[in-house]
């Protein structure tokens, strides 16, 4: 028996550019979209017994219409052709307030669409598989208690469990969102035969039989690298295939070391880099490491946005360099600052002023300096 199991699609996440498609819409958010669609076209083509999606269908409790008329027509693609899909809610698209209501209660008319979504433990059997199903709950206690619930089905020939948490102890796994729960890994002991775990955007062995399928499409910079698909499952064979999804390309250039430069060397060096690399229709991100903040706020901004015109959207980060201030009182002493303000009015040109009345000055304010400082203040 061959399981499908995807996870964290997102649709309706717009993500890091504003972008307008042809069609219109957010290109970023059609990018999903698309990765989405591409997902099931290869589903289509493997025929599993079921497709598991673990989480976060959606990116909010309020897709759109055209978002979810998206989800509809493509999922009613794998139950037209007698494919079994079972859902649960993720953080994104769980609303914080129960009288709010769930845009999957929309999805239970549909024959061969199972959600699970209302804040409790649920067991589905599907021939001799028994799927134990815990959507996001609105409280830490509540998904506890449910946890506890869950116990291998003996009378079925297969136990899969679905979650959408971090697992305990595990930082790498934590989207840093308040709403996270924590998944304790003692239940990976129960003996199921596959745990589909979401919440993590990258393709991940957690444990033997245990997987984050990882999310569709990248959604944010942080996941620059990671690749994109879901996972096949045979619980038969315990044989495990990673089906990659097309996805925008998104590369991370070499940083451009900025100290010692001034701003001209700086667009010079970032210009030959972009000229160097195929970065049309790609995400890029570009980091400028020590640059002082003098020559940051002379750079020219307008060409840097040209610059930035020739990818799909061009991640630029400029690093400032910390300044140290100067000390006066341990580097330069009043006495020698006497002798460079005395100098410096001998070379300097004063007009409708006259010169002894600024050098009287200026010696006043420099000994009143030098009484504060020699009095601790």
């Amino acid at each position: 028996m061959r399981i499908i199991h995807l996870s964290d699609t997102h649709l309706g996440a717009g993500g890091v550019s504003r972008k307008v498609s042809p069609s219109g819409i957010n290109q970023r958010e059609e990018d999903i979209g698309n990765s989405f669609i591409g997902a099931l076209d290869q589903i289509i083509e493997i025929k599993p017994d079921l497709v598991i999606h673990s989480g976060d269908l959606f990116n909010s409790v309020r897709p759109t219409n055209r978002i979810i008329n998206l989800a509809i027509r493509q999922l009613l693609r794998l139950t037209s052709i007698s494919i079994p899909v079972i859902i649960i809610s993720g953080n994104h698209d769980t609303p914080k307030q129960r009288g709010i209501g769930s845009i999957f209660s929309f999805f239970e008319v549909f024959p061969g669409l199972r959600l699970v979504y209302q804040d409790r433990y649920e067991k589905i059997r599907i021939k001799d598989l028994a799927v134990h199903s815990v959507p996001h709950c609105l409280s830490p206690a509540t998904f506890q208690s449910e946890l506890e619930k869950i116990e291998i089905d003996k009378e079925t020939r297969f136990n899969v469990l679905i979650l959408h948490g971090v697992v305990s102890g595990i930082k790498e796994f934590s989207m840093g969102e308040l709403a996270e729960l924590e998944i304790p890994s003692s239940l990976f002991k129960k003996g199921f035969d596959y745990v589909a775990l979401g919440h993590y955007h990258r393709y991940t062995q957690v444990e033997e039989n245990v997987y984050y399928a990882g999310s569709t499409e990248r959604i944010t910079m942080a996941e620059l690298g990671q690749e994109k698909g879901f996972v096949e499952f045979d619980l038969l064979s315990k044989k495990v295939n990673f089906h990659k999804v097309p996805t925008r390309p998104m590369i991370d250039l070499p940083s451009v070391n900025a100290e010692g430069k001034d701003q001209e060397q700086i667009l010079v060096e970032i210009e030959k880099l972009l000229e160097q690399n195929d970065i049309k229709d790609k995400i890029v991100r570009l980091r400028v490491a020590q640059i002082p903040a003098y020559v940051y706020n002379s750079l020219n901004f307008r060409k840097l946005s040209e610059l930035k015109a020739q990818a799909f959207y061009l991640d630029l980060k400029f690093e400032k360099k910390e300044e140290k201030e100067t000390d006066f009182s341990t580097q330069t002493s009043i006495g020698k600052l006497t002798e460079e303000f005395n100098q410096y009015l001998k070379e300097y040109i004063v007009e409708d002023l006259k010169r002894e009345k600024l050098q009287e000055l200026g010696l006043k304010y420099l000994s009143e300096k030098r009484g504060e400082e020699d009095q601790g203040v």
